[in-house]
């Protein structure tokens, strides 16, 4: 059978997809720590922490851990920062879900069980936090064991959300599904929809990482808001005072994480259903064919646990296809999305183009890998994020101003789509996960961000950032970096009243009042990236 794996807040009244969920995790909590297949190995495959997790009791003392060989095999796999990101995670999901099944169908229960997404995007409902997860005690007063009591940290903020509720401009996923190329680039332009070329990449390596644009948003910003982490008026650094969600070696402890990245997945399968037009190049809307991708890492193997407990290895390329019989799944809900040349031609009319140029010049453009950016300007020095609204001025150089005003420009002789913008965070470096900021460019002095989308480039979370600003070294970490694509913001200047010298960028921290000391970025960029 093909197993559907269905939207939690679709799921019909009486379903019991939940209920056998939670005797799932029942079970799987009952095993010993020795056992590959049990809750707490599988989530140290994504990240674990020793000392923090005895700090939550969740190794009891005496404990007997998993052989060191099987160790070494399986746990801290988590790729983030790497182009790695989606294969890995399908994988990961793969073998979580079919233990899981596996459990329910020994328990009695349903044989073609799938794990259900969270699709927080769809509309305001959907942003709540599933109820099923949200109690501790079932209908009939059993332990609810979808909940965990340590979701938001044990730290406080002045009213913590009960139920929490996503803020819509941290799951929207426009520019996600919009961007073109799955492989993108460190050097300035956009970091691709699935991340920058790397090696096997665990979040503490020495070299800067990148996050990719869906692992921007809504990725990490889900994982922030869900597990929280204030104190008082800041934001904890302690990690046993953040949720589980927050860190990455807790968040898979969390049931909701696996919901979470089920939609990950999906969104995945969405962006390639994006339409690509006979005369695109074959890499738009597609995966990368890059042997590197396709067989890698070369330098560490993915290895999953089966049903068993046996242990096997997988590939980027063992994955791609859901439907096939490997895989054998597929989601209720992947729409396709806008022809290219539709997109093409709203930009183009925004600029200026006839409704008849428009579509005219788009039709003829061929979508092919942008060319290497070129900085337009950067602010001058580092930026700290202690208070609730911080605001930097980005100043443009004149020359490259001038290039990027001139492909703006529409003319019935334009004969491809105008360069597009990115706007750069370089070096953020946080002693703690436990913040999201959301990131305007533009915005009047007198508008209301929480309002405000039209000035909105994006949201920056903190998920996994402490472990990249803490590398052993005599210089440390060097923290990420994050891209954003602000072409629609700067489209709408220069249609307005041509660029300007320069564009301001302010970041606005989404609990207000809740603020931290030591986080930085190192700088702020503009670059321009021909098309």
């Amino acid at each position: 059978m093909m197993f559907v794996r269905k939207d939690v807040w679709k799921l019909p009244s009486g379903d019991q997809t939940l209920l056998w969920y939670g005797r799932a995790v029942e079970r799987l909590q009952g095993l010993p720590f020795s056992d590959v297949t049990s809750w707490w190995s599988l989530a140290a495959m994504h990240g674990i922490d020793e000392p923090i997790w005895r700090g939550f009791n969740i190794i009891p003392a005496g404990a007997t851990l998993p052989a060191g060989p099987a160790q070494t095999a399986l746990w801290r796999q988590c790729q983030h920062l790497t182009w790695y990101f989606l294969p890995w995670h399908r994988g990961y999901l793969l073998a979580f879900e079919r233990i899981i099944r596996n459990a329910i169908i020994d328990l009695g229960g349903p044989k073609d069980w799938a794990l259900p997404y969270w699709n927080y995007s769809a509309d305001a409902r959907s942003r709540e936090l599933p109820p099923a997860f949200a109690t501790d005690k079932l209908v009939g007063g059993q332990r609810n064991f979808l909940f965990v009591a340590q979701r938001y940290g044990t730290g406080q903020v002045p009213q913590v959300q009960s139920p929490i509720v996503l803020d819509p401009r941290a799951v929207t996923i426009t520019d996600p599904l919009a961007e073109r190329f799955f492989e993108g680039s460190a050097g300035g332009g956009s970091p691709g929809f699935g991340g920058v070329k790397t090696p096997f990449w665990h979040g503490d390596e020495s070299n800067d990482g990148t996050f990719g644009v869906l692992e921007t948003q809504p990725h990490g910003p889900v994982h922030v808001l869900v597990g929280g982490g204030f104190k008082g008026n800041g934001l904890s650094q302690d990690p046993l005072e953040i949720g589980w969600m927050t860190n990455p070696d807790t968040a898979a402890l969390d049931p909701i994480f696996w919901l979470h990245h089920a939609n990950i997945d999906r969104l995945w399968n969405v962006w390639l259903r994006q339409k690509r037009r006979p005369n695109d190049s074959a890499d738009v809307f597609a995966n990368p064919i890059d042997p590197d991708w396709l067989d890698g890492p070369q330098d560490r193997e993915f290895a999953m646990p089966a049903v068993d407990g046996t242990i096997y290895n997988f590939k980027a390329q063992d994955v791609l296809d859901t439907q096939s019989p490997s895989l054998n799944y597929i989601y209720d809900d992947e729409p396709a999305g806008e022809d290219l040349t539709s997109v093409v031609a709203a930009r183009l009319q925004r600029l200026g183009a006839t409704p008849q140029v428009a579509f005219q010049v788009a039709g003829a453009v061929s979508m092919a890998p942008p060319k290497q950016a070129e900085l337009l300007g950067a602010n001058s020095g580092t930026i700290k994020l202690g208070d609730d609204v911080v605001e930097t001025k980005v100043r443009l150089d004149k020359d490259q101003q001038q290039r990027l005003s001139t492909t703006l420009s529409i003319s019935p002789s334009v004969q491809k789509e105008p360069d597009k913008v990115y706007l750069n965070l370089e070096n953020v470096k946080s002693p703690t996960d436990a913040a999201v900021f959301y990131v305007y460019v533009n915005l009047p002095g007198d508008a209301d961000p929480s309002d405000d989308t039209e000035h909105l480039a994006g949201t920056l979370s903190m998920f996994g950032v402490s472990k990249a600003s803490k590398r052993e070294g005599p210089t440390g970490g060097s923290g990420i970096n994050a891209s954003f694509d602000i072409t629609r913001i700067i489209d709408a200047a220069f249609a307005q009243e041509g660029l300007a010298e320069e564009i301001s960028v302010k970041l606005v921290s989404a609990v207000p009042g809740v603020t931290s000391e030591g986080i930085s970025i190192g700088r702020i960029s503009v670059y321009r990236q021909e098309q």
